[in-house]
């Protein structure tokens, strides 16, 4: 489908193919949302390592940019994206995934810059990219593959709207906050407008990102690591757990809650209750954890069926500024254990190498 000329490689090095910008961005960017591993901006609840990487690489491949080019690049597209997400807020997040909404601003801010665009390119840029901002939940009731376009179109979007907009195409200069632009038309209004440019140049996004831990979605993460935490702590096994309590912000509610009983292996890793059985009996949540033969797996499906989510009034109040899980496991036993984590594993505060 793309151009069969150009600088620009795709994430497949067996095909020895090349294309442009655009177009291997939308097939790298699709990869790296395949199997839920990727990093998380918990304050806008994005994975910008998903549109500003791809994108960056192959704008940088397309005008023989330097490493210190590509490296500026993603830290103004990580930037710019996380500030469109955060601005966007919690109530655009209940409908559209902002990581292709959001992502779509950064990839092409970050583009811009690679072009070298001036401030009004760099709006005109933005202003195409939000007016073909897209994304939203439906995918995960209908178990399809949406989700992994989302980052991919993104890319595409973005880019296209950087290069046209270097060629002369003129885009909206207000295209988050305007009359209507994207924080009117796509949240409920309660957008928040400080997020734009408070500690801009102090607070960088790229070193407030999470690494997610769990092959899973990161909403289910600080349940699990609540849980891994306390059978450590008591000496609980899988087989000794009776029924576990899960409790939870209202964004987990928002997202876990359209997967049903996760009857394929993307929707499973968003399945609260199944997602805490993997990582109950294995140990861990891999992404070799989550397979077909684990979807027929009857103690996975007996477990899954005795996880409970319950809102916590207080863990919501601190979303999405801080992602906590607290979980309440009876044993058969009789006895209960209660673990809480403040911080999911992969965090800045709960770094991968503690």
């Amino acid at each position: 489908m793309g151009p069969s000329a150009g600088r620009s490689e795709l994430v497949d090095g067996s095909l020895k193919l090349t294309t442009s910008p655009a177009f291997a961005s939308l097939i790298n960017g699709a990869s790296s949302h395949v199997v839920e591993q990727d990093d998380l901006h918990n304050r806008s609840i994005t994975h910008p390592a998903t549109v500003i990487f791809p994108a960056a690489l192959a704008v940088s491949q397309d005008v023989g940019a330097n490493g210190k080019d590509f490296i500026t690049a993603c830290v103004v597209g990580y930037e710019v994206g996380c500030r469109a997400g955060q601005y966007l807020g919690r109530s655009h997040y209940e409908k559209f995934h902002t990581t292709a909404t959001a992502g779509v601003i950064g990839v092409a801010a970050a583009t811009a810059r690679l072009l070298g665009l001036d401030v009004d390119g760099t709006l005109s840029a933005m202003g195409t990219a939000g007016t073909q901002a897209a994304g939203l939940w439906q995918f995960l009731l209908d178990a399809t593959h949406s989700k992994q376009v989302h980052p991919g179109k993104a890319c595409f979007d973005g880019i296209f709207a950087a290069y046209t907009a270097r060629d002369g195409l003129l885009g909206s200069r207000d295209i988050l906050e305007g009359p209507r632009a994207m924080g009117a038309a796509l949240t409920s209004g309660a957008t928040n407008p400080e997020a734009i440019d408070q500690n801009l140049g102090i607070d960088f996004a790229i070193i407030r990102s999470s690494f997610k831990w769990h092959a899973s979605c990161r909403h289910t993460h600080p349940s699990v690591d609540a849980l891994l935490a306390l059978m450590q702590k008591h000496g609980v096994a899988f087989d000794d757990i009776e029924s576990v309590v899960t409790r939870c912000y209202r964004a987990a509610f928002s997202v876990l809650g359209l997967s049903g009983l996760g009857n394929t292996v993307h929707q499973s890793k968003f399945n609260m209750g199944f997602v805490l059985a993997v990582a109950a009996r294995n140990g861990q949540a891999m992404i070799t954890d989550f397979t077909q033969d684990s979807l027929q797996d009857p103690s996975l499906r007996d477990f899954q069926r005795r996880v409970t989510m319950e809102y916590d009034a207080d863990i919501d109040e601190q979303f999405p500024e801080k992602w906590q899980g607290t979980v309440i496991v009876k044993c058969k036993s009789g006895q209960e254990f209660t673990e809480s984590v403040s911080f999911a594993k992969g965090d800045p505060e709960c770094p991968l190498t503690r």
